[in-house]
């Protein structure tokens, strides 16, 4: 037997927005629950980027942070991650390595790097590549973790 959450799961997935009004009328409590996966209807939501939904939810009384089981992800995490798998930064990550090259910290530098390797393509908020800081760095090992040098 389907629960009230795993319909409204399928409405959001589908961006049926009538749906989803329709099953939160009669089933309140579902903008709160969770699926098997511990994921709620949010989640959903945010990762389809609709805005709609995703307001009707939190109106409704969803849990913003909600974490599901399988990733400990919130709903804002779902919604950025499949631009993550495109190698897609946020502003602060980009002006965060900026930081660290301009403070010679080779090890956060190299963190940044292991965990989002797009960062050597990007671009700080001044239009000025990571690479060229890396390169003005005058840091050996920072030059070389954007490529400017080889391994020694």
């Amino acid at each position: 037997m389907k629960s009230a959450i795993d319909d409204l799961v399928v409405a959001v997935r589908a961006g049926n927005h009538q749906e989803v009004g329709e099953i939160l009328k009669r089933h309140p409590e579902s903008a709160r629950e969770r699926d098997s996966t511990g994921a709620t209807a949010l989640h959903y939501a945010t990762e389809s980027g609709d805005r709609v939904i995703a307001a009707t939810l939190l109106d409704a009384g969803a849990d913003i942070n909600a974490r599901d089981q399988q990733f400990s992800a919130t709903p804002a995490g779902w919604a950025i991650e499949y631009l993550r798998q495109r190698g897609a930064l946020l502003g602060i990550e980009i002006e965060d390595a900026r930081q660290a090259i301009l403070n010679g910290d080779e090890q956060l530098v190299q963190r940044y790097l292991a965990r989002f390797p797009t960062l050597r393509e990007a671009i700080d908020g001044t239009g000025t590549p990571l690479k060229e800081h890396a390169k003005n760095s005058r840091n050996r090992e920072i030059a070389r973790l954007f490529s400017y040098l080889p391994n020694s």
